[in-house]
């Protein structure tokens, strides 16, 4: 067993890859990214549906931030459209009083809604379940108040609208959507697969274990809500650029915090796979029922909530695991129990040991994940 583990880290060091990485995800990541990179080229798409692909890009990458928080550390948040408008709104407002370039609006916007999220979020992930769900419920709306009645800085109920001609085009955005998206699935990839992604199942499992064995719950679960709020405010950021105008009510609306939800819970929770999926089910139902059914589409999402909750809680993830049974694929254990894998895992199922993990006190012995 040691044995095996031992050649697998040998043969990674050789090629100059960290042993959380598999060679064979690294692979499939570049030929996916170059594959969608040149498909607008090779491919004579639509223009609209061009458009869209670039939208669901964004939304991919922000399903995937909320899933950090909600499905790493499992800490389920009903307010991250507080970073999403948060960081649109700075990134506008940059755009309009400096003309800074569009990139740059985004990222200070990111850092904006991460920081937001770090002062409210630090005190309220002392509270676990459903109270900490609450909480992010009262963090959204009194956001979405206050900036709608913040004339000066987000317009009020009429919004702003962003100069033309001083970012990309939508046609343009398709790419640095993938940019985005790519950047986001690294360190989803990351999280999940090196030792840090144990700290963040044990805190997950169970946060009072967790910092008995000397693992950092409160640093790594801001850590945590500081990248996710990063990222999705970059994200509000990009729709902005991609609207051309947005208000209050749009950018921090309670139907945008539900939209990151459900993206991870059709998706599937804790995987990486899952929430990319979700946003495509997500962007589909809206773009193409949203304009003649406004009312049915949110009724169709309910009811994809109530049937991924009753019947396959593991959402789209879970049926290609069932698929995948069938076709006589057995997936990893942690997999098929809906938590995260790790490439610090023992291969042969022992229980890894948290040892090394930063922020950790190995003196103090290690835990099951």
């Amino acid at each position: 067993m040691s044995s095996t583990r031992t050649r697998t880290a040998g043969r990674r060091a050789g090629r100059g890859l960290p042993l959380w990485l598999s060679p064979k995800a690294l692979g499939i990541f570049v030929v996916a990214l170059v594959a969608l990179y040149l498909a607008p080229l090779v491919l004579s798409l639509d223009g609209y549906l061009h458009n869209v692909v670039g939208l669901t890009f964004m939304f991919m990458a922000a399903g995937l931030a909320w899933n950090w928080l909600g499905g790493y550390v499992g800490q389920i948040s009903f307010g991250h459209a507080a970073m999403f408008g948060t960081g649109g709104f700075v990134a506008a407002r940059l755009a309009i009083t400096f003309g800074l370039p569009f990139w740059l609006t985004w990222v200070v916007g990111g850092l904006v809604a991460g920081l937001y999220a770090l002062i409210w979020g630090h005190p309220t992930l002392r509270l676990r379940g459903p109270y900490f769900s609450i909480a992010t419920i009262g963090v959204g709306e009194a956001t979405r108040l206050v900036a709608t009645y913040w004339s000066d800085f987000t317009g009020g109920s009429s919004g702003l609208s962003l100069p033309i001609g001083n970012g990309p085009t939508k046609y343009e955005l398709y790419w640095y959507g993938l940019y985005l998206l790519a950047a986001v699935v690294a360190i989803s990839y990351w999280l999940r697969k090196s030792r840090i992604g144990l700290g963040l199942l044990a805190i997950k499992e169970d946060v009072e274990a967790a910092a008995d064995v000397g693992v950092n719950a409160t640093l790594y679960q801001d850590a945590v809500l500081f990248l996710s709020g990063f990222v999705v405010g970059i994200c509000g950021g990009f729709y902005a650029s991609y609207q051309a105008f947005i208000d209050p009510l749009d950018m921090f609306s309670f139907d945008r915090s539900i939209s990151f939800v459900l993206i991870g819970v059709i998706g599937g929770i804790g995987t990486i796979l899952g929430p990319a999926m979700g946003a495509i089910v997500f962007v589909v139902i809206q773009e193409f029922l949203l304009a003649s059914y406004p009312q049915l589409y949110l009724g169709l999402y309910g009811t994809l909530l109530i049937i991924v909750i009753l019947f396959e809680p593991l959402g789209l993830s879970g049926l290609l695991l069932r698929l995948g049974k069938r076709l006589g694929r057995k997936p990893p254990a942690s997999t098929a129990a809906g938590g995260m894998g790790s490439a610090s895992a023992d291969p042969d199922g022992a229980p890894p040991v948290l040892t090394g993990v930063p922020g950790q006190d190995d003196s103090k012995g290690g835990t099951s994940a």
